[in-house]
């Protein structure tokens, strides 16, 4: 399991390891600085940096003895300059960590404190004082002061540390910090923030008035909730998790979690080889009832993703003047015609003997397809994965879909859900979490909320999240073959397993992609069907190695 904390969680999360645990706060502070200092000197070690003057010129100037602990790096001392931005709480504690530390290990270091010394308390004025004591330069940078200063600084800076604001800041951002984080985001130093990137909300990932855009973030313990939003993404940039030092397993059965992390070796467990006498309807039948005149594409992606995803037949079932096109373009999938005349009875005959129904994706909103669409989702008895159309039908009456027989997986996105709960798509994107959360109280099904970072929410309470995948999944087509896979997968997996991997499977599958064109864009929503026997051949392996 890879626990995903929200703000409060983590704060009982310290509380816990200090009070029960007797675990010192100024321990926890200096694990994770002392673990933030690691992840930024590995960093320094492989970007060349920017220099005016040579290090070895700097040295004659300031000699220091630099004396190499065992397990360091032998590129040690550091050749960087680095700007830290401290705040006067414990973020910035963290901060004066991290400085001590690179000071230590020979990079050039300079602290900011957007304050006066006299602010900095508790465990924060420890390591302030500790890290002024062993030489250090700290600069105030009080409200009513210039920010040249500070500019200056960040000119010749190879590396700036957003060490403001931690997870528990509430409020938006204002003042002389708002100048503070802009010369921070205009600076041409890689960016690393500590926590979260100051002014990202670490509950709902929505910047607080301004934040800062990171190229990488340290984050503490465990993941946040804020950091797996697509704005959490775009600002924290790569996310490296450091523990604190104290093994967490009973402190988090304590404090709980919000979510978990999709793991690659859990799901690959989920895929059990195929016995050699498997037959095509063993291997999973699916019908797609999808597609109408002009939008014949999202049908044809879904029915042959689920292909690709394992199922042995797949039917695509939809209007006679559309599947009349798509038999001249088919060849492994079967097609079948809806009557609109007795569109009951036909769809009926479609559905005999079929394990899972993949519906909506080009399927139109006109009153034949409200009741075909009403005909499945509500009254099979079987897996229905709902998209596009078969979502938006239901504007205005999601509650409809609690009644549904069998089980229902719904894959919208932001704009999709927003019309389901009669929100924008902008308010969904604020809280998804809350967003995803609300529908499945509502509808009672699995829900899944695409996008970067992709949510997946279960009926018990439990949520997931993909942090596989990248922006090449932009792409027109890619929900449609999200939704094929997801089809296959469930003739052989519990629904909720099936919507798992197939959320798993289908951002790997961008990943290798990219990986394989150096791209971030071109993808072609085919071409994630065409490497998913692959992905799912990788995860199978993994999770076989691991003994899972």
């Amino acid at each position: 399991m890879i626990p995903v904390l929200s703000r409060s969680q983590m704060r009982a999360f310290d509380r816990c390891a200090i009070e029960d645990c007797q675990v010192p706060g100024v321990v926890l502070m200096e694990n994770a600085g002392r673990g933030a200092a690691d992840v930024l000197s590995a960093l320094i070690a492989a970007e060349p940096p920017r220099r005016r003057t040579s290090m070895a010129q700097r040295r004659a100037v300031f000699p220091t003895r630099h004396v190499r602990a065992p397990g360091q790096p032998a590129s040690y001392p550091l050749d960087a300059r680095v700007v830290i931005v401290c705040g006067t709480g414990n973020n910035g504690g963290d901060g004066f960590v991290v400085a001590r530390h690179l000071l230590a290990r020979g990079a050039e270091v300079s602290v900011v404190l957007t304050g006066v010394a006299e602010q900095v308390t508790g465990e924060a004025r420890i390591n302030h004082d500790a890290f002024v004591d062993l030489g250090g330069t700290c600069s105030e940078l009080p409200a009513d002061a210039s920010l040249k200063p500070l500019i200056e600084e960040l000119r010749d800076a190879d590396f700036v540390v957003d060490a403001i604001f931690g997870t528990g800041l509430t409020r938006p951002i204002e003042g002389h910090l708002v100048q503070v984080i802009d010369a921070i985001n205009d600076a041409r130093a890689r960016t690393v923030a500590l926590d979260v990137p100051s002014g990202l909300d670490a509950d709902s990932g929505a910047p607080l008035g301004t934040a800062v855009r990171a190229d990488h973030t340290v984050t503490f313990g465990h993941l946040k909730v804020g950091l797996l939003t697509p704005d959490g993404a775009r600002l924290a940039g790569q996310v490296h998790v450091v523990d604190l030092g104290v093994a967490d397993a009973r402190i988090l059965e304590q404090v709980g979690h919000t979510a978990q992390v999709l793991d690659p070796l859990e799901v690959g467990s989920y895929f059990i080889p195929r016995e050699a006498n498997v037959h095509k309807h063993a291997a999973g039948n699916v019908l797609v009832v999808a597609g109408s005149p002009g939008k014949l594409g999202a049908a044809k992606l879904t029915a042959r993703a689920a292909m690709r995803a394992g199922a042995g037949l797949v039917t695509l079932c939809t209007w006679p003047e559309a599947a009349r096109s798509i038999e001249a373009q088919v060849v492994e999938v079967m097609t079948a015609r809806m009557d609109r005349d007795a569109i009951g009875s036909s769809l009926d005959a479609a559905l005999e003997g079929r394990h899972v129904v993949a519906m909506g994706p080009g399927f139109g909103l006109d009153e034949a397809a409200r009741r075909a669409i009403e005909h499945v989702v509500l009254g099979w008895d079987g897996l229905k994965v709902v998209d596009a159309d078969a979502i938006t039908a239901f504007v205005g009456r999601a509650k409809d879909l609690a009644s549904a027989k069998g089980s229902v997986v719904l894959t919208p996105h932001p704009g999709e859900l927003g019309r389901l709960l009669g929100r924008s798509g902008s308010d969904i994107e604020q809280d998804r979490f809350g967003a995803v959360r609300e529908a499945v109280q509502i509808t009672g099904a699995v829900v899944v909320l695409k996008g970067a970072r992709t949510i997946i929410a279960l009926p018990d309470g439990r949520l997931y999240v993909a942090v596989a995948g990248n922006p090449a999944l932009a792409t027109a087509g890619s929900g449609d073959v999200l939704t094929g896979i997801i089809a296959a997968l469930g003739c052989s997996m519990r629904p909720d397993r099936a919507t798992c991997a197939g959320v798993l499977v289908h951002a790997l599958a961008a990943d290798q992609w990219s990986a394989s064109t150096g791209s971030d864009r071109g993808l072609l929503a085919g071409e994630i069907g065409e490497m998913v026997p692959g992905v799912i051949a990788g995860l199978m392996k993994r999770a076989e190695e691991s003994g899972l």
